[in-house]
């Protein structure tokens, strides 16, 4: 084709290459960027609904809490009682609230007596608002225990005050628990389920709330808690004192603080304000009220119109102690024609001063709540209808005692309620062991404080402290009292006995029969896998295994366990097909009696390349067996270096050898007791010591004497543990040969013409001393072993001015004092190898602990005035002996030319790196 037609067409044959590259990018990026505005506007949706969502929950829970508060006192006392012992406001604490108001419009039981025609204000009229959490209340644990006293047990009431206890809430309120649930709480009229966890009533308002926070203001507006919200008290709390029922009724106003958290964390967002990791990433909102209770401080007035003469003195009271806390008191009757309707019981520790009353219907009262074995005064006064009271009777004081003993409980059974645990029942105890007379009611117990299990693996143990699993505070008095032990190992024999106690911890017999009741719970469902496995090296082939407790099975339900198995393999650290195959692991032992540790001893070989890797299971005593958990490693870290100061690897070695090894780490490790290995190349010989560390500055040294016998090559290997138990070994390569240089000293610690031989024995010739004994000591301070003279060869010359004469023979040598040597006037020179009784120079680092030798010579000896001496030389031949004193093998040779001995190192003089 003509290229110039080809060339007019091509504009007609559509988009090229580049074109449609450059088309699909501008595309593509147009993709992206909506995405991101899509994921943007999404998130941004997420994060507004999140907020807004959990807003709305806090704002109800908040309307809610303070509806509560502006109720707080209404129609509590309407009928204007001076004896009335409720508050409007029963705790005030910084962290949570306990007020008391008529919620619900409708009358409640009368008070007992007619003192109060009628109330409105009951046990379902006293509402807590607190912070907790639902794993708290599920498990019984965590938190702290909201405290106040109220009249609450009875049903009617009955004027009397009794400690009410709401665990596990957040009076101590911190970041790191947060968040919590908002709970409004109420409390049971169902005198049947006082001291019971039935008794309280939580509902949930609302979660994820950060703090909740109250303050209260008097008549003067002035703040009058602390708000210390690190602290589960505070001056007004809950405590039934004069000093804090006159603080809590001083209260005219109340500020609410409540701060909400979004419901999840906002990985875009930190808050600057907040520390905590665990909160920090949560939007925050607060809501603050301001609530002035229209009823706080208000109370019913009493109808002063009709009968106001009081009734006559009562007759002066008697007094009966025995039960515990307690007293029983009674009185003659006020004549009928009075119209005495009731009976106020008042009492007090101080002589005409009472602190407390008690109502009564009748000429007679129990009064309990009293501390044992403090006297306690009591007077009568009687009101009649109009609620006129007469004066007070004579007084009478009594101290509390307890004589009373609880009756045993019968009929213990112990049933498998459910699988993993074991529900103990027991019939009621009602009465006492033995009547108290005066006591109308007796042998009913007065004072029963509930009942204690004891459990123990055999029928007969023994109840004791030690095998208690629940005790008064748990079991409280019911008509139908049980309590199921969820504390036990599946398939295994308990066996249980109940005691009855009352208030002052008297305890009752064990119910009929010497034997405990026996129960067992049973099941199929294997326990959880244990957690948190970990391994630490605790010392030289020493780990230790542990892992956090098992406490619910794979369902996840509540179970008790004993017993885990571990089991534990040694594999270089990159060797994973080695630690992950069961097959090559082998039992290290059993952990029991709930022990969540075990030690193993036998780990060694434990270096910076090898590790143990452990494993633990579960198990109980079906046995049903959890999996294996995972694989704990006991990893070592040895961070010092070992360096021979001496010797040096290769170095030829002779008779004793100083062995010195440096370990430095800076000062970061610690090192225990080295092991020294010695081994003779051809004779497999072991020599094994065990050296102490001595620390200078930030190296620690090892040291040993090693005496190189017999000749030959070695293997010396030393083996250093730190503080953790890791080691580090370094090894050399020495060659012993049979003989050594000289290690003996002449005259030490003297220099110049003081180590000449001294003279004594001497007679004067003109100028000259002439004498027969030359002398000098001999010291050991460098063989580090004792030597045994072998033999000694002496040679020397006599110059007696003014001529020369004969040389002068030798006699006589001694070593020590003692003689050793009687050649008999031999001539120079002299040599003798002994046979017998070698003399000994004994290894010693003191100069001062010298060998003094003396040869005696039969002529008399010429030395010149000036201090010349006579040239005497001596050379020994000796052999080193071992710690027993037993020849080595190894020999060496000193020669002493002219008096002087050849330069040894001085070890005293030698300082240690």
């Amino acid at each position: 084709m003509d290229p110039a037609k080809l060339a007019r067409r091509r504009p007609d044959s559509g988009l090229t290459l580049v074109e449609i590259l450059v088309a699909t990018a501008v595309l593509a990026i147009a993709i992206v960027i909506a995405l991101m505005i899509y994921d943007q506007s999404r998130r941004s949706f997420k994060q507004g609904e999140n907020a807004v969502e959990q807003q709305q929950a806090v704002r109800i829970a908040f309307d809610r809490l303070n509806a509560d508060l502006r109720m707080a006192g209404y129609n509590y006392n309407p009928d204007g009682n001076v004896a009335s012992v409720d508050e409007q406001i029963e705790a005030a604490y910084d962290g949570a609230i306990v007020i008391r108001g008529d919620f619900d419009g409708q009358e409640e039981p009368a008070l007992v007596g007619p003192a109060a025609a009628s109330v409105s204000v009951g046990n379902d009229e006293i509402v807590i608002y607190a912070l907790s959490k639902p794993e708290w209340i599920s498990s019984g644990t965590g938190g702290q225990t909201l405290t106040f006293s109220a009249d609450v047990q009875e049903e009617p009431r009955d004027g009397e005050v009794e400690t009410v206890s709401v665990p596990n809430v957040a009076l101590v309120q911190t970041a790191a628990e947060a968040p919590y649930t908002l709970y409004r709480i109420t409390l049971n009229a169902d005198e049947s389920t006082w001291g019971s966890g039935g008794f309280i009533t939580r509902t949930p308002l609302v979660e994820n709330i950060r703090s909740m926070t109250y303050r209260y203001f008097g008549q003067t507006q002035t703040q009058i808690n602390t708000l210390d919200l690190g602290s589960a008290t505070d001056d007004i709390g809950g405590a039934e004192t004069a000093a804090s029922k006159a603080t809590r009724l001083g209260i005219r106003r109340v500020n609410v603080s409540l701060i909400g958290l979004t419901r999840d964390p906002d990985m875009n967002y930190v808050d600057p304000a907040d520390a905590e990791p665990s909160t920090r990433r949560y939007r925050k909102f607060e809501l603050v009220g301001d609530v002035t209770p229209r009823n706080l401080g208000m109370k019913g007035i009493r109808d002063l119109i009709g009968d106001s003469s009081p009734p006559s003195q009562p007759g002066a009271p008697t007094l009966l102690a025995g039960h515990c806390g307690g007293l029983y008191v009674s009185w003659p009757p006020n004549d009928a024609e009075e119209g005495v309707t009731s009976y106020r019981v008042l009492i007090g520790t101080t002589a005409g001063s009472p602190t407390s009353s008690r109502s009564s219907s009748t000429n007679a009262a129990y009064v309990s709540g009293l501390t044992t074995g403090t006297t306690y005064y009591v007077a009568i006064t009687a009101l009649d209808a109009a609620g006129n009271e007469s004066i007070r009777s004579s007084e009478r004081n009594a101290a509390v005692t307890n004589t009373t003993v609880p009756s045993a409980p019968a009929t213990v059974s112990a049933t498998d309620s459910q699988p993993d645990a074991v529900n103990v029942t027991w019939t009621a105890v009602t009465t006492n062991t033995a009547a108290l007379a005066g006591d109308p009611q007796s042998p009913t117990i007065r004072d029963l404080a509930g009942y204690r299990i004891y459990r123990g693996t055999s029928a007969n143990f023994s109840p004791a402290a030690g095998n208690r699993i629940v005790d008064e505070t748990v079991s409280k008095p019911s008509p139908t009292p049980s309590a199921p032990d969820t504390t036990v190992v599946n398939c295994r024999d308990y066996f249980y006995k109940v005691r009855a106690v009352d208030s002052c911890g008297t305890e009752s017999d064990d119910a009929p029969g010497a034997l405990g009741e026996a129960g067992r719970a049973e099941s199929e469902v294997e326990p959880a896998t244990p957690q948190n496995v970990q391994a630490f090296i605790t010392g030289v082939s020493r780990v230790t295994v542990s892992w956090d407790v098992v406490n619910e099975n794979i369902k996840g339900q509540p179970i008790r366990i004993d017993d885990y198995e571990v089991i534990g393999r040694r594999c270089l650290i990159l060797d994973t097909d080695c630690q992950n195959d069961p097959s090559g692991y082998t039992p290290v032992g059993t952990a029991t009696n709930g022990n969540l540790s075990l030690v193993d001893t036998g780990a060694s070989g434990i270096d910076v390349l090898r590790s143990w890797y452990y494993r633990v299971r579960a198990k109980d005593d079906c046995p049903n067996y959890s999996s294996w958990s995972e694989l704990a490693t006991a990893r070592c870290t040895f961070l010092g270096s070992l360096t021979w100061v001496t010797p040096n690897d290769g170095d030829p070695v002779s008779g004793v050898t100083p062995i010195r090894v440096a370990a430095y780490s800076a000062g970061v490790e610690t090192y225990a007791d080295a092991s020294l290995t010695i081994v003779h190349g051809a004779s497999g010989a072991t020599e094994t010591r065990i050296l102490s560390p001595r620390v200078v500055g930030d190296t620690t040294y090892f040291e040993y004497d090693w005496l190189a016998t017999p000749p030959g090559q070695y293997t010396l290997t030393i083996t250093v543990p730190n503080a953790g138990g890791c080691t580090k070994s370094s090894s050399i390569q020495l060659n012993a040969a049979p003989t050594v240089a000289c290690c003996l000293s002449f005259n030490p610690g003297v220099a110049g013409a003081a180590r000449f031989l001294s003279c004594t024995n001497e007679t004067t010739d003109g100028n000259d001393q002439e004498c027969r004994d030359l002398n000098y000591k001999l010291w050991n301070n460098a063989c580090l072993t004792s030597v045994r003279v072998d033999s000694l060869t002496i040679a020397w010359t006599n110059v007696k001015a003014p001529q020369l004469t004969r040389p002068a023979l030798l006699e006589e040598v001694f070593f020590g004092g003692s003689s050793v040597w009687v050649p008999g006037n031999a001539a120079t020179p002299a040599s003798t190898t002994f046979s017998s009784r070698p003399p000994l120079v004994p290894y010693t680092r003191n100069a001062a602990n010298t060998v003094d030798v003396t040869y005696r010579f039969a002529d008399e000896m010429s030395r010149e005035a000036g201090g010349k001496h006579q040239p005497v030389d001596t050379t020994f031949n000796f052999t080193l002996l071992d710690s027993a004193g037993a020849p080595t093998g190894i020999t060496g040779t000193c020669g002493v030319p002219n008096g002087f001995s050849f330069s040894v190192p001085d070890p005293l003089s030698t300082t240690t790196p």
